[in-house]
């Protein structure tokens, strides 16, 4: 039971890992982040624009690197919160594009997500947080479960 815990845990993290990551690479390697502002000033809203730029950066680096760290399990907790930032950004910027959009993607990496945050981390051994020592301390896994 312990074993299928670990891996369940391993699967979903890898999963949101994965799909946050390649999102990332996406927007910054292959699309250009010049080319997803576009999509930002498409929508018209009030904000300034150093504020959409800064959103455009935050979310694509974010996904980027909070997934290569969620990949490994380095920071696990760290970069689930900065993903999940990232998705309550996305929510709002949709939002506001249209009242009614695919939510397809969106429910189930926020489902996974919320998954991996209220789940005990002791339940997810399969990481890198776990080999060291300061960030054994930040996880909270020197504690007993």
């Amino acid at each position: 039971m312990v074993w299928n815990r670990r891996f369940g845990l391993l699967g979903v993290r890898l999963i949101i890992a994965a799909l946050s990551m390649l999102l990332g690479y996406h927007k910054i390697f292959v699309l250009g982040l010049e080319d997803q502002f576009k999509w930002f000033a498409a929508l018209e809203q009030w904000f300034p624009v150093p504020i959409l730029w800064a959103v455009n950066y935050y979310a694509a680096w974010v996904e980027l690197i909070g997934g290569a760290l969620l990949f490994v399990g380095l920071l696990r907790d760290v970069a689930l919160y900065l993903i999940l930032s990232v998705l309550v950004i996305v929510t709002i910027g949709h939002s506001l594009e249209s009242a009614v959009w695919d939510l397809q993607q969106m429910v189930f990496r926020t489902m996974a997500l919320v998954v991996l945050l209220l789940l005990p981390s002791q339940w997810d051994m399969l990481r890198a947080d776990s080999l060291f020592g300061w960030t054994r301390r930040l996880a909270g896994l020197d504690r007993p479960s």
